[in-house]
């Protein structure tokens, strides 16, 4: 009866297996030169490979090192206050510079005000919800239009004669001068500047009036949190501003340790070359962005040229969540800043002396910019300040200038009581 039973159904499983063997062995056949091929391939590539680099070794060490005139620094590079002029016009006016936080303008009028090399300049928050930044001079007197390093303000008046401007630095009031044939409001508004804002909500201004974009980084950094300032900070620093660019020039462990989970990743991250775990990036020339292993804090440390010999670093540290631990983070971040400026320092009262260049790769791009634009002077015979407004300033201030003696003119004749002195405070 069992026989019966099992005779039907190994009746059918025997020619099934014969055709899946059958299948099996067909399928095999037919891919096993592709197998065999791509193989071959990938041991003659290896094998290619470790005979190109030993030739390449062999051939490096046969040769001698030569190095290019072209690249050569100044033996002043560190300590020449001519040089310092001409990097201010060569790369100061010319870069994205980044300014700040977007976060940090809540409402229509908010304000902030900058000082980096030569230019001052503010940025405030429209009313159409659109921020902007204008250089920090009045039309009419070149006098500055907000004192404050920060503040809000609809209408922003100059103290000196009272022209004001709204928030998209339109001339809205120019007393005295409104009523006068020839005057234009529209021809005295503000001086604009270019910003940008990356896709992390950092903001970046250029001052360069022709439009270039010289050592463009402007990388948007993946934020996923809303920033919230905690505190900014700046210290003021003895060394030239070129010799804190490089990368890792201000350490802050404190900030940019990796817990357990991301060392782990890190060590992982030897196998997968398209992924790297960043603590430091690179915002602008003058910028570095540090973050923490969680991404709950983030600090922004930028060098501001003051002199040759002389820099301001300026420290904003951010926060995603509003704790009391951000108090804690601020102070050890400020204890490590603090004692890599002193460490800067050591080392460039060093270089300063014997002219060493110690990160020269970090310089080449620096002096290729300087270059170019000393290049273009020449060719101009004359100095280029990309940043300039003085043929429109200069013109602005011809028109003024004739109004004014109008106005006095007119003033000797209704009151010739009027002393000068009165005359000028108006």
């Amino acid at each position: 009866m069992d026989a019966l039973l099992s005779f039907p159904s190994e009746r059918i499983l025997v020619p099934l297996l014969a055709v899946a063997s059958a299948a099996l062995v067909a399928y095999v056949a037919l891919q096993l030169p592709g197998w065999t091929r791509h193989v071959s391939q990938r041991l003659l590539s290896s094998l290619f490979k470790n005979k190109t680099a030993a030739k390449e070794a062999a051939l490096e060490e046969s040769q001698p090192i030569i190095v290019t005139k072209e690249l050569d620094f100044p033996p002043d590079w560190w300590t020449s206050r001519k040089l310092f002029k001409l990097e201010k016009r060569a790369i100061m006016s010319k870069i994205w510079l980044h300014v700040c936080h977007s976060s940090l303008f809540k409402k229509a009028g908010d304000y902030r005000a900058f000082q980096i090399a030569d230019s001052s300049f503010f940025v405030v928050l429209g009313k159409d919800g659109r921020l902007r930044a204008f250089h920090n001079i009045c039309r009419h007197r070149a006098y500055s239009v907000v004192t404050k390093s920060e503040g809000s303000c609809l209408v922003m008046r100059c103290k000196y004669h009272g022209w004001s401007y709204d928030t998209q630095g339109k001339l809205i009031k120019a007393p005295k001068f409104e009523d006068n044939q020839g005057f234009s409001k529209s021809d005295n508004n503000l001086f604009e500047i270019r910003t940008f804002i990356d896709s992390s909500g950092f903001l970046y201004a250029n001052f360069d009036i022709y439009g270039s974009d010289g050592l463009t980084i402007r990388v948007g950094v993946p934020i996923r949190a809303r920033l919230t300032l905690v505190e900014s900070w700046s210290v003021e620093a003895n060394f030239n501003w070129k010799f804190a660019v490089p990368s890792g020039a201000f350490r802050v462990s404190s900030l940019t340790y990796l817990n357990k989970f991301a060392e782990l990743l890190t060590q992982a991250s030897g196998l997968f070359e398209s992924w790297t775990w960043p603590t430091e990036f690179e915002l602008s020339p003058l910028t570095r962005l540090m973050r923490s292993s969680n991404g709950e804090y983030w600090l922004t440390v930028t060098v501001i040229p003051v002199s040759e010999l002389k820099s301001t670093i300026q420290c904003s540290f951010y926060s995603s969540r509003t704790e009391s631990k951000a108090a804690l983070q601020v102070t050890a971040a400020k204890q490590e800043v603090d004692e890599s400026v002193k460490k800067l320092e050591m080392s460039f009262a060093d270089v300063s002396t014997s002219g060493e260049i110690p990160d020269a790769a970090s310089q080449e791009p620096l002096l290729a910019e300087i270059k170019a634009h000393s290049r273009l002077e020449r060719l101009m015979s004359a100095e280029v300040h990309p940043a300039s407004r003085m043929r429109d300033t200069s013109q602005a201030c011809k028109v003024a200038d004739d109004l004014c003696r109008e106005l006095e003119v007119a003033a000797d004749k209704k009151a010739p009581a009027l002393s000068g002195l009165d005359r000028l405070a108006w």
